[in-house]
Formats: structure tokens, sequence, C-alpha cells
């Protein structure tokens, strides 16, 4: 089936139920994608093994929860073809922005001074405070 061979990108969603646990281990040994896997079980202490493979095989592992995007709290990863990277607000933030240190002492008069720079919309220091 053609949705089962192609990575998706979408409100679809392919489930396929396995009955031997080898074959999980076979079809995620031969796949070239790896975004995310959920595992629905009563026991999820029974199936430490699978997750540690699916740990090495998805970069997101959902127990009794379907796949979700959520970059916007947890970073968004993948292994083998698929997401190769980090996403997610703060590593897109990071690639558009240039870190600096701005400091002062801690103290009654650096806090007013910080304070004056953001009120004079600085802009370094307005996304400090």
């Amino acid at each position: 089936m053609r949705v089962w061979h192609e990575e998706q990108f979408g409100p679809l969603v392919p489930i396929v139920p396995f009955t031997e646990i080898e074959d999980v281990y076979a079809y995620l040994a031969s796949s070239i994608f790896g975004q995310q896997a959920s595992v629905f079980t009563s026991e999820p202490s029974k199936y430490t093994e699978l997750f540690d493979v699916l740990a090495n095989s998805v970069g997101r592992i959902n127990i009794n929860a379907q796949c979700q995007r959520g970059p916007d709290y947890f970073p968004f990863t993948g292994r083998k073809s698929s997401a190769l990277g980090t996403l997610s607000i703060t590593e897109a933030l990071k690639t558009v922005s240039i870190e600096s240190v701005v400091a002062t002492k801690d103290n009654a008069k650096g806090k007013q001074g910080m304070l004056a720079l953001s009120s004079a919309q600085c802009n370094c220091v307005s996304t400090l405070i």
C-alpha cells in the first residue's frame, strides 16, 4: 500500500497491527523513515526493549497517544531520512539571531539601568526583560 511506503504530512496516519515483535524490529530496521511512532498497550513496562529500539529509530515515541506535532513545546526531530536536525521555535530563532550577553551588577542601580535601557527601546535589553 502506497501510504505505508511514503512519509505522511497531513491528517493521515497509517495504522498497522503487528502480532510478532520481531516483525516490528524488522520493519524498523528496513524503514528509511524516522519521525514518530505510537505504541498502544495496556502494559507499557512490558515493551521497554521496543522503546529502546524505537529511541534509535524515530525522533519521538508516543505511548498510548497519537502522533503529534509540537515544536512550540517540544523539539521536533527525526531519524534516518526524516526531519534531519531539530525543529522548534527556539532552534528557528537561533538561526536568525546573534546571541549576546548584556551584564550589570546585581543591585538596585544595575536593575534600574537595565529597565531604563528597556524603556528606551534598546532591543538587546527589551528581549531579556
